[in-house]
């Protein structure tokens, strides 16, 4: 009887270590079924899946997530591609034509890729940034890593483009909503489509994109497109698909042109 306080308080530590280790091992797999669905779940089709396969120009962008928006990768992929600089400023002038800070707003979403696409592009006049918009289809893909955090982005950039005095409207496509404003420019209607925040100059080419993966005449599809993807160093900030037209080449001249305007580069 005397050594029995002392049996019973070892029992007490051991049934605390093994309670303890059972808390830890629950944890873990807790962590490990979140990682899984967090990978899984909110990791849609990639935009290639989900483009016709009449894509003129597909500029992948791939900034990490360590640092986003991170200028001097962002920056090496712009050069590689459109042979640009960026200024100082120019996550400053991002942030204004948003309308959103980009640390508070962005960042708390964004993925680790960009993707800026056009299709049915016909070049007119020397203003091939005027051209763009009015006699092509631009989309801009930012991935989402976090769809709550990406719809509080695009309610506070629609709020901020309301205030400016665009009037938006929306149109539903399935379960997805496309808001579209009255400016015509390459952010003119947005949406939430497949784990994307998407732009584009023409509503109609975000309603197609809602229409999923399983559909024929994929970009993805494509020989040339497929090789493309898997010649992508991974040490590569950006790289660049054409369908080698002529058209492509006006493209990436428009595409350029667009970007030194907005981000005030050279």
């Amino acid at each position: 009887m005397i050594n029995s306080p002392t049996v019973l308080r070892e029992r007490g530590l051991g049934y605390a270590f093994v309670g303890g280790l059972a808390i830890t091992l629950i944890a873990v797999l807790l962590g490990a079924i979140f990682l899984y669905w967090f990978v899984t779940v909110q990791r849609g089709p990639a935009p290639a899946e989900l483009l016709p396969a009449d894509v003129q120009l597909y500029a992948s962008l791939s900034p990490t997530l360590s640092d986003v928006p991170e200028q001097p990768r962002i920056e090496r992929a712009l050069s590689e591609i459109f042979g640009m600089t960026l200024p100082s400023d120019a996550a400053a002038n991002v942030a204004a034509l948003l309308g959103v800070d980009l640390d508070r707003d962005v960042v708390t979403w964004i993925g680790s890729d960009i993707a800026i696409v056009v299709r049915d592009f016909t070049p007119v006049t020397r203003d091939v940034a005027t051209d763009l918009v009015t006699n092509g289809e631009v989309l801009i893909f930012l991935a989402s890593r976090n769809d709550p955090q990406a719809r509080l982005f695009l309610e506070k950039h629609l709020t901020v483009r309301r205030n400016r005095g665009e009037t938006i409207t929306q149109q539903q496509a399935g379960n997805t909503t496309i808001f579209i404003g009255e400016i015509a420019h390459p952010l003119r209607a947005v949406g939430l489509i497949e784990h994307y925040v998407v732009f584009s100059n023409r509503p109609e080419a975000l309603i197609n994109l809602t229409n999923g993966a399983n559909q024929p005449d994929r970009l993805a599809d494509l020989t040339a497109f497929q090789q493309f993807r898997e010649t992508i160093a991974v040490v590569r900030s950006g790289a660049l698909y054409t369908d080698a037209s002529p058209s492509a080449e006006a493209a990436r001249a428009a595409v350029r042109a667009w970007l030194v305007k907005i981000l005030g580069t050279k």
